[in-house]
Order: C-alpha cells, then structure tokens, then sequence
C-alpha cells in the first residue's frame, strides 16, 4: 500500500510491517509482483520469475522503468563464494549511498548444455538489506565492484 512518505510492506505472516521510502525500492516492488521470503523480513522474491529471471540486475531495474541514467550511476557489486554451501554468485545493487535498500541477485549457472544463466532476483527493504549481506558475510568493497567495461 502507497503512502505519502513511502510504500507499506510486511505485517503478514512474522513479518514486520515497515514503511519503505526509497524511490527505487517503490518503482520496482510497483512494477512485479513480490512475495515475502519466510522469516526473512524485509526480503522479497519475484513471483514473476519466469518473466524476469532472464535479465541482469541493471535489466531488471531498467524494465521497471528505472532510468538508464538512474541505473548507470548505481554501484553494482559481484560476489563469489569459495564453499560448497553457498555456490551461487550474487549481484549486489545497493539503491543508495546509505545502503539502506537494495537488489540481491543470485545467479544460477545452466544445468544443461542448452540452458543460459537466470537470476533469482530478491529485493530489500531497510530491515532486510544489511541483516542479508551480514548473514552471508558480505561486506561491499571495491574490489568486488563491477566496471562499467565489465
């Protein structure tokens, strides 16, 4: 639910209800459809997987209707992990200087030979984003900073 100060989120199933203010954060969770990660409060996955599961995390802000400009002068972070627990790399795009809110992209390699790259797109509010990336033990730094030539 829109409100004058942000977008109304949570307060279902243990999670907290929370008021989100960032304008990215708000184009995005208005643009797809997202469903609560249990007992992850603040965290959200897409239910229109199929239809988005296909672009990159700069793609996905941009089909929101995110400015390319806007998205060009995000930070964009590639994380990869060296434990059979946790395989899969992640994009990070944190949506301001704060680092308050964010995107969190997993991606998951082809299974098969005809199989391309998808993503598993989570988005984060304020309780959800830096409690993640702490519980993963990421903290974002230059060196894990995408170039735009990359």
């Amino acid at each position: 639910m829109a409100t004058m100060e942000g977008i109304r989120i949570g307060g279902a199933r243990g999670h907290i209800e929370e008021v989100e203010h960032d304008p990215i954060f708000v184009t995005i969770y208005n643009s797809f459809r997202w469903k609560m990660i249990p007992n992850c409060t603040g965290r959200y996955t897409c239910r229109d997987h199929k239809a988005v599961s296909h672009l990159t995390p700069t793609k996905l802000l941009e089909a929101a209707g995110i400015d390319s400009s806007t998205v060009d002068k995000l930070q964009q972070y590639y994380v990869t992990f060296d434990t059979e627990i946790r395989k899969d790399p992640i994009y990070v795009i944190p949506f301001a200087d704060d680092g308050l809110a964010g995107l969190i992209s997993y991606v998951k390699q082809p299974r098969d030979d005809g199989d391309c790259i998808s993503y598993v797109h989570t988005l984060n509010s304020g309780s959800g984003f830096q409690r993640k990336l702490e519980a993963i033990n990421v903290i974002l730094s230059d060196e894990y900073l995408v170039n735009e030539n990359d």
